[in-house]
């Protein structure tokens, strides 16, 4: 029941950022806008204090966002790579399961890194997201960052 749980959790990761991948692929716009905004800080309250780590640049904003897209991408794959695997070592031995499933542990791990790493810690302080109303995602970021925390516990735990 373990491993059934492990592919079906991995699987609903997958099927959550193929969603992404493809609004941020096919409603660019939408997003870069999101992207804009937080790395220009035009709407944090301490612009003129703080105004200096602001990036103003179209191209790096859209450099930016690829990047976001392209690790969200590579996610994507790595888990898509894990659940796969481990589907098709759901009847095999522990070890064999446990190593079908690396990809996946590699995937969460870069989520993990993503909505942490990028999204809260570079988003949210350095520039400043949580001081804007309309552009703060960081309750967003942290949800998603404590679902791949646990999801990847989870998937950690042996079978035992």
């Amino acid at each position: 029941m373990n491993r059934a749980i492990k592919i079906c959790l991995s699987g609903l990761v997958v099927l959550y950022l193929f969603i992404v991948c493809f609004n941020n692929i096919f409603d660019y716009g939408a997003n870069f806008q999101f992207v804009t905004h937080v790395t220009s800080m035009d709407e944090i309250f301490s612009r003129q204090k703080n105004g200096w780590r602001a990036l103003e640049s179209s191209w790096v904003h859209h450099m930016i966002y690829v990047i976001i897209i392209i690790f969200e991408l590579t996610t994507l794959v790595m888990i898509a790579l894990g659940t796969i695997g481990m589907l098709k070592a759901r009847r095999s031995d522990f070890t064999t399961f446990k190593r079908a499933g690396r990809f996946t542990t590699y995937g969460l791990t870069m989520g993990i890194t993503l909505w942490f790493g990028a999204f809260l810690t570079i988003g949210g302080e350095w520039f400043l997201m949580w001081q804007t109303k309309s552009w703060n995602a960081q309750n967003n970021a942290f949800m998603l960052t404590m679902i791949f925390l646990l999801l990847l516990i989870h998937h950690q735990t042996d079978e035992k």
